[in-house]
C-alpha cells in the first residue's frame, strides 16, 4: 500500500486494475418516445435479461442442485452463476444499456430494481469485493447523476430533465431504503469472507499449504502476509465510500443527515 497524492492511501496496482469503475456511456441526446416501437423493444429487452439473471441465481450451481437434479435426471434449464462476478458482469452490462437510453422514465425504475437485485443476491455468493465495489460504483455515479439531473463529469443536463424533470420523492426514498440495505449487506459480506459455512474462522495458510504444498522460496518475518494485509484495508476502505455520493445527495434532497452503515453492537 502506498501513499497517492496528498497522501491518499492508494491500493497495490492488481487492485486498480480489478476494480476500476468504468465511466457510464453517453446517453443518447433524447429520450425515446414513450409508447414509441424503440421504447417498446428496449423494455422486452431489458425485462429478458433480468429475467435470465434471475433464473441463473435461482439455478445456481450448488450441491444441493447438484442432487436434486441427479436424483429426478434433468438439469437445469439455464445454467446457474458460479459466482458474483459472473452476475456482475451481466448486470453491468443491462446498467450501460439503461443508461444509453437516455430515458428517465425507464432508467429510474430499472436502475432502482437491479440495485435491489443487488442487495439480495450478495449474501447468496462468497464476497467478491473487486466485482462488487465495480458494479455498485456504476450504480452510484448512475443514481448521483439522476438526482442532480446532469451529467456529473460534463455538468450538461441528462436528456429528459431540461425542462426541471426530477426523480420523485417517492423514488428518493425507496432508493434511501436500498441504499441503507445494500450498505449494511456489504459489511456483512466482508464479515464472512473468511468464515466457513458452520460460522468458523477459515485458516488461509493451512489451506494454501495443502494445496498447493510448501514454497520454497525465503521468507523473512513480518513480511509474510503484506500484500493480503494492504488488499484488506484497501477493500474496507472502499467498502466505506459504497454509495458515498448518492448518500451525499440524498441527504441533501431529503433533509435528512447522511446515510451511515449501520453496524450491530
Amino acid at each position: 500500500m502506498s501513499d497517492g497524492p496528498g497522501g491518499i492511501l492508494t491500493p497495490p496496482a492488481s487492485s486498480v486494475a480489478a476494480s476500476a469503475i468504468p465511466p457510464l456511456p453517453r446517453p443518447r441526446r433524447h429520450p425515446l418516445k414513450p409508447g414509441g416501437p424503440k421504447e417498446s423493444e428496449l423494455i422486452h429487452y431489458l425485462d429478458q435479461g433480468i429475467n435470465k439473471v434471475q433464473k441463473r441465481v435461482d439455478n445456481r450451481i450448488s450441491k444441493e442442485r447438484k442432487k436434486r437434479n441427479s436424483a429426478t435426471g434433468t438439469a437445469a434449464s439455464v445454467a446457474g452463476y458460479d459466482s458474483f462476478g459472473e452476475v456482475e458482469q451481466d448486470l453491468e452490462g443491462l446498467v450501460d444499456v439503461i443508461w444509453v437510453s437516455g430515458s428517465p422514465n425507464l432508467q429510474i425504475p430499472y436502475l432502482l430494481s437491479i440495485a435491489r437485485m443487488v442487495s439480495e443476491y450478495l449474501p447468496l455468493f462468497p464476497f467478491a469485493p473487486h466485482a462488487t465495489l465495480r458494479l455498485l460504483g456504476k450504480l452510484d455515479s448512475a443514481f448521483f447523476s439522476l438526482l442532480q439531473g446532469k451529467d456529473t463529469d460534463t455538468g450538461d443536463p441528462l436528456p429528459g430533465f431540461e425542462n426541471g424533470w426530477g426523480i420523485s420523492t417517492t423514488d428518493k426514498v425507496r432508493l434511501k431504503g436500498i441504499v441503507d440495505c445494500t450498505r449494511v449487506v456489504v459489511v456483512r459480506s466482508l464479515g464472512r469472507e473468511n468464515v466457513d459455512e458452520e460460522g468458523e474462522p477459515v485458516d488461509t495458510e493451512d489451506e494454501q499449504m495443502t494445496e498447493s504444498g510448501p514454497e520454497d522460496t525465503v521468507k523473512f518475518e513480518g513480511f509474510e502476509n503484506d500484500d493480503d494485509d494492504d488488499e484488506e484495508e484497501w477493500t474496507e476502505i472502499q467498502i466505506g465510500k459504497v454509495y458515498e455520493r448518492t448518500i451525499g445527495e440524498l441527504g441533501d434532497e431529503l433533509r435528512g443527515p447522511p446515510i451511515g452503515i449501520i453496524t450491530e453492537e
